[in-house]
């Protein structure tokens, strides 16, 4: 009971910051509705920029597949993680600016300034919608899973709805502001909730305990480690470049603040070792655990008062809402932005409300009926991802590329790396995302190349 209690306590605090977010900003538009007018100092940008490090998936995917795999998971997911930091602490800020030059709210609006291309321009919309559409239902699952520890009789089909109406309040309430305000409580409660369960895995335990018990998984063979050092450098960079990313970076008031806050963000790995504890103690305690995404919150009832399992629970929640949020914030402009040219700055609010709404709504509907092919789509997301570096390097860097050789690359790109995971080729045991991206690269230089030698033969021509 106390445990019920508790969480619905976070969920209506979460709900008052919301408000709170909205005071001086009752009449948005859409600049300040998906950016903030690019007003957000360090630490509301770095609540943002750092949010899906402490998502759901996180708190709750980290130690199912330490629980799972081992040691040999930890190493490669922490790994890329790490290496995103000084990656974007060199292009974030090369991105800001460019969104600056041309008053981006998108990635899309980029490719759209800099390459002058509507083709260009909604190809990378379709790619970034299709790599962003599973974020949505895996939030959602996530939440029924922490929601299963309070054995509630309640139809999943009503606490999905709750989720996804209480996101789009927040988004209603006052766009990027509500998602970004919530973050500073949900990562001060997700810090205390992940401590706590992992001090309390360590001393039930014991240190001396800790070694027997430990585990690596299975021998990790030579295509597996090709697999890992093909995919940490590829998913770091993709990591900057991901939609969601390159909108939260425009909410940033300076190339400074976003390049300072790359500098502190590596603390945010704190958690990953209490997190590892936890997985350890299920293993070595052999808790009944339903499923192994639910390893993090049946440890903590296992461990923790229920009102500890309350905060615990209420953290859980808001990481995956924050992330939705923030997920739909990026499809909405998107599509009422860069695929529905022409609507006014009223419309475009407006529109991108509407289409929330329906990505809301699949959510749910996705949760309940479509999760085998979500499964499937979310393990495109880093791949189809990827395949936009050529194209941000070309804007950041003013590459001599035309809006034909990057769609053409991108095209090929995707085509290759979706296309190889579905038959699951992995030559060699390289990331399919990495065969796709030096795909991608040839295409476009190829024909960038022949567009060159067409234009200097023709010059010849017209001087004979």
């Amino acid at each position: 009971m106390m445990a019920s209690i508790i969480f619905f306590l976070v969920i209506l605090l979460s709900i008052m910051v919301a408000l709170f977010s909205r005071r001086g900003h009752g009449h948005q538009d859409s600049r300040d509705f998906f950016v903030a007018s690019g007003q957000f100092g360090g630490i509301l940008v770095f609540m943002l920029a750092v949010g899906e490090t402490y998502s759901i998936g996180s708190i709750m995917g980290f130690p199912s597949a330490a629980y799972s795999a081992g040691t040999s998971f930890i190493i490669w997911f922490l790994s890329y993680i790490v290496l995103a930091y000084p990656v974007g602490y060199f292009l974030n800020p090369l991105i800001w600016r460019a969104g600056r030059d041309c008053q981006a709210l998108t990635m899309a609006d980029l490719f759209r300034a800099r390459f002058g291309s509507r083709g260009l321009e909604r190809l990378v919309v379709l790619t970034a919608i299709l790599c962003l559409l599973p974020m949505g239902e895996l939030q959602i699952v996530g939440l029924l899973r922490v929601i299963d520890q309070f054995h509630w009789a309640l139809p999943e089909q009503w606490t999905t709805t709750a989720a996804a109406g209480l996101t789009f309040v927040w988004i209603m309430l006052s766009g990027i502001r509500a998602p970004a305000y919530v973050s500073v409580i949900k990562d001060s409660l997700v810090l205390i909730a992940v401590t706590v369960v992992g001090l309390a895995a360590l001393r039930a335990g014991g240190m001396a305990h800790l070694p027997a018990v430990a585990w690596t998984g299975h021998p990790v063979a030579l295509r597996d480690q090709v697999y890992a050092l093909s995919t940490i450098p590829l998913q770091a960079v993709a990591f900057c470049v991901a939609p969601q990313t390159v909108a939260f970076v425009f909410t940033a008031r300076s190339a400074r603040t976003v390049r300072r806050n790359q500098i502190v963000m590596p603390l945010y790995m704190v958690m990953f070792p209490f997190l590892y504890l936890v997985a350890l103690y299920a293993r070595s305690a052999g808790l009944p655990v339903p499923s192994p995404n639910a390893v993090f919150m049946v440890a903590a009832g296992a461990l923790l008062p229920d009102w500890m399992v309350g905060l615990a629970a209420g953290a859980c929640a808001l990481s995956g809402l924050v992330i939705l949020a923030g997920t739909c914030l990026a499809i909405g402009p998107l599509v009422s932005r860069n695929l529905l040219h022409g609507l006014s700055d009223a419309g475009q609010r407006r529109g991108a409300q509407a289409v929330i709404a329906c990505y809301l709504l699949f959510s749910i509907l996705a949760a309940g009926h479509l999760s085998g092919l979500m499964v499937t789509l979310t393990s495109f997301y880093y791949l189809g991802v990827s395949q936009f570096i050529p194209g941000v390097a070309a804007i950041v860097w003013r590459w001599p590329l035309s809006a034909r050789a990057l769609g053409a690359g991108l095209v090929v790109g995707d085509v290759v790396a979706m296309g190889g995971a579905l038959a699951g080729l992995q030559p060699a045991g390289l990331n399919t995302g990495m065969i796709g991206l030096v795909a991608n690269l040839l295409v476009a230089a190829a024909i960038q190349w022949t567009e060159r030698r067409k234009r200097v033969v023709g010059s010849v021509s017209d001087i004979a």
